[in-house]
């Protein structure tokens, strides 16, 4: 895969709200954040804007894209926010090697980019970088990608129903949501092979179960390396799962990779960086599950 160049202070970073729309204040404060580390900023025309829950029309949205993809001093591609909206420039945009970086509603894009073989960041957006010191965790694993280009290692406990094991691979995902609904289109993510890496927000746990069959009967689940299970927020149980991660845990059972609940990917506050398409080394122990380089 084509990894974007790495930055150097003086580079310009480009933020847009391909989206819904974002409250200018964030956006400030990423530019301050990304300033205050030595690089430009430049903020698209309608990145602040408002029409309906969206920033900006769908040609406008596409507009800043383009013009941030055709400024050659742009190197990276903030997005303000994810929300819903992304999916509009799908076949109607050709990316190029510049890091973007962003995630939720942002999984349509980055499917985007490895739809045309090239790495991206998923992770943190304006918020994060405005509300949340530099030396904040998820702040400088992103800037370590950035400006070294490579996936920092990452360990955390292992969850009681993870599945242990170690495997080597490309590391890819998004949230569940938006990826299932690009399957069987040209920006399918969810292929075998791969540590997938899945997380979502206010989706029925009998949601995700049915996306899970779906891919247990396209034959992606059986057939994965291993799976990353980050954070899935904002749900309620019913009275088949009181939680989550059991139905995961049961969906996956029948496999021989491994299985890592409670990855530190999605909507919390510690939700850190990941290389889209990075070659990395799943390790899961009884204690601890590690992440590293491959």
């Amino acid at each position: 895969m084509t990894r974007p160049q790495l930055l150097k202070p003086g580079d310009t970073v480009a933020i847009l709200s391909p989206a819904s729309a974002v409250d200018p204040a964030l956006i400030d404060g990423a530019v301050k954040a990304l300033q205050s580390r030595g690089f430009n900023t430049k903020v698209m025309a309608h990145a602040t804007g408002r029409k309906g829950t969206y920033s900006a029309s769908a040609g406008e949205r596409l507009d800043d894209m383009r013009s941030a993809l055709s400024d050659p001093a742009v190197k990276a591609i903030l997005c303000s926010r994810g929300g819903y909206g992304a999916v509009d420039m799908l076949g109607r945009l050709i990316p190029k090697p510049v890091w973007l970086i962003g995630f939720s509603d942002i999984s349509a894009l980055h499917a985007l980019w490895q739809s045309q073989g090239i790495m991206s960041i998923h992770g943190s957006m304006a918020r994060h970088l405005a509300e949340f010191p530099a030396d904040d965790p998820a702040n400088q694993a992103l800037f370590q990608i950035l400006c070294h280009g490579t996936q920092p290692a990452y360990s955390f406990t292992t969850h009681p129903l993870s599945r242990q094991g170690s495997v080597r691979g490309q590391m890819i995902g998004g949230n569940l949501a938006v990826l299932a609904g690009l399957i069987s289109t040209p920006y399918d993510m969810l292929k075998p092979g791969r540590i997938l890496v899945i997380e979502d927000i206010a989706e029925p746990i009998y949601k995700v179960e049915r996306i899970l069959h779906q891919l247990r009967l396209n034959g992606v689940l059986e057939n994965l390396s291993g799976l990353l299970v980050g954070q899935f927020t904002e749900y309620r149980g019913d009275s088949n799962y009181t939680d989550m991660e059991r139905m995961i845990a049961d969906m996956t059972a029948p496999y021989g990779y491994p299985v890592a609940l409670g990855a530190p990917f999605g909507h919390v506050d510690g939700n850190l960086p990941f290389v889209e398409g990075a070659e990395v080394t799943l390790n899961v122990s009884d204690s601890i599950t590690t992440i590293t380089p491959a």
